[in-house]
């Protein structure tokens, strides 16, 4: 495809530039990126210091180390939020059927880091009950269904870290207060790339999540959460229907 394409060289090498910085690599001495973008010194010395100019770098005087600029930084915010905004109208119908044919609230979450945030909830419209979740409400991630996506996804080291300022409190009589067991579930939640979390936050509750990737990053989560007897009597087709979301906007993902 690129290749129907004029390549402007100062453009290329800028954006190899900025591909120099990932996740494990947060900062870099000019020498460097020098060597990862296989240009002289004094080229890749012009194209920082034009990145700095614009914002697109910073530069740190007293460690002598370069990092992505704030300018960058706002840009991804704002690509990232038209994205999420594209994700919420495609599956918000879909999130309104589900919730309406097997009697459940349907959600859908931003994750950041070890933070969970709704960002449409969908009720059945018909239902004479209706279970209320108070956004303000900070669930444990060992008791709930989201939550034990973002730490299936944690490294082993992240992870213990979590897991030793746990308090394991018992909120419910499925509620797991042994480490140990914990990840044994998270190994299956990898395995299977679905949570379900029954009676743990509190009895007769249920919820079950599939986690929504990007860039190999979770970046939100689906949920259906109920009592756990609707959860139970609808499981397969429930798991069924959040995986079809999940496959919907995966293959958006491969087209931004």
């Amino acid at each position: 495809m690129s290749g129907s394409y004029k390549i402007i060289q100062s453009l290329a090498r800028a954006f190899l530039i900025i591909d120099c910085f990932t996740e494990e690599v947060k900062e870099l001495t000019l020498n460097e990126i020098s060597e990862k973008v296989d240009l002289n010194i004094n080229t890749t010395r012009g194209l920082v210091q034009t990145m700095l100019h614009y914002n697109y770098l910073s530069y740190d005087l007293q460690d002598k180390h370069y990092r992505l600029g704030s300018n960058f930084l706002e840009k991804v915010e704002i690509a990232q939020y038209d994205y999420t905004e594209k994700i919420i109208e495609m599956i918000r119908g879909d999130l309104q059927r589900i919730a309406d044919q097997y009697f459940v609230s349907t959600r859908f979450h931003s994750v950041e880091n070890l933070s969970i945030t709704t960002l449409i909830e969908r009720k059945p419209s018909r239902s004479r009950y209706m279970l209320i979740i108070h956004n303000q409400t900070d669930f444990p991630l060992t008791a709930s269904a989201s939550g034990k996506l973002i730490l299936a996804h944690l490294s082993e080291t992240h992870l213990n870290q979590v897991l030793s300022k746990v308090r394991w409190e018992k909120y419910g009589q499925g509620t797991i207060t042994d480490p140990n067991i914990l990840k044994k579930q998270l190994k299956d939640v990898t395995k299977n790339n679905v949570s379900i979390e029954r009676d743990e936050l509190g009895d007769g509750y249920a919820s079950i999540a599939v986690p929504i990737f990007r860039d190999e990053q979770l970046v939100y989560t689906i949920s259906v959460v109920s009592t756990t007897q609707l959860i139970n009597d609808s499981y397969d087709a429930l798991i069924q229907e959040l995986r079809d979301i999940q496959e919907t906007i995966h293959k958006l993902a491969e087209f931004q």
